[in-house]
């Protein structure tokens, strides 16, 4: 029986730490943490219509109050408390899943669709949602945990 315990020991240490890691924090560096803005996603191509139908990349970012979106020479800023919704989408891409946030602005409801950049490391994305939860405690967030990475 001791062999048994001391065999799923380390199996229940890692398993409470993979529930545990995305709430575990880093300090801020680079250009953008001067700022105040944190990256959230990893760059991805999004279609602009009204630049001749180009595949631009768009990046998002948040601080404290707002959420950005910002594409070459575009940026796009939507308060934290207009967002009503944060879920993760069932597609995957080099195994990141593909998350949407959902905001309402001047009457009209649109999305973000992007990949998190969420690592061991790099844990602004965790904060983004407690961020969106802390701003609208109406908003339905996604839990981020291991199994929802």
């Amino acid at each position: 029986m001791l062999n048994f315990i001391l065999a799923i020991l380390p199996l229940l240490a890692l398993i409470g730490l993979a529930l545990t890691f995305p709430k575990w924090r880093r300090r801020k560096k680079g250009a953008e943490a001067d700022k105040g803005l944190r990256k959230i996603s990893i760059p991805t191509k999004t279609f602009r219509p009204g630049k001749g139908g180009q595949l631009l990349p768009t990046t998002y970012y948040f601080d404290e109050e707002n959420f950005y979106e910002i594409q070459v020479d575009v940026k796009k800023s939507v308060p934290l408390s207009a967002i009503t919704k944060v879920e993760r989408d069932s597609i995957k891409v080099n195994n990141r899943s593909f998350w949407i946030v959902t905001y309402s602005t001047e009457g009209q409801t649109k999305q973000a669709r992007f990949r998190h950049n969420y690592t061991l490391f790099h844990t602004d994305f965790a904060d983004f949602l407690e961020a969106v939860k802390r701003a609208n405690p109406a908003a339905s967030v996604r839990q981020l945990n291991a199994f929802t990475l």
